[in-house]
């Protein structure tokens, strides 16, 4: 069957491919959705999983509420973890509270800094010579 045949056959809406055609489009929005939304946050949750279980004494975490600490303690249980927040300031937290590490909670900070950084003197630069032709 050709591609005429087939567009002629949807179009007088005849045929077994005639109740498919509407669904084409929903199947592809399923698809697009999943593999630009769900598999990418599926890997970022494995990811991170995989770094809270390697989390060892003595390191600098992010907590969920934006502290910052060490771990000073892993108890036995295994899902609490003691954080010292400061010097002789120490706190017992659940593993699952823990945002990141440090260094990476950083990474991330700094790239969107750099960013508004080139932009801002762009800006800061069209705004002068606007005042400039208009003195």
């Amino acid at each position: 069957m050709s591609i005429s045949a087939i567009s002629l056959l949807l179009a007088e809406g005849g045929g077994p491919l005639a109740g498919l055609s509407g669904l084409v489009p929903f199947i592809a929005m399923i698809a697009i959705f999943y593999f630009l939304v769900l598999r990418p946050m599926k890997k970022q949750e494995e990811d991170r999983k995989q770094r809270m279980n390697s989390l060892k004494r003595g390191d600098k975490i992010v907590l969920t509420g934006g502290l910052l600490g060490r771990i000073s303690k892993i108890e036995p249980d295994d899902e609490v973890v003691v954080v010292e927040l400061a010097e002789k300031v120490k706190v017992r937290v659940l593993k699952k509270d823990i945002a990141d590490l440090e260094s990476n909670a950083l990474k991330k900070d700094d790239k969107k800094a750099s960013e508004s950084k080139s932009d801002k003197p762009a800006d800061d630069e069209a705004e002068a010579d606007e005042s400039r032709k208009a003195g």
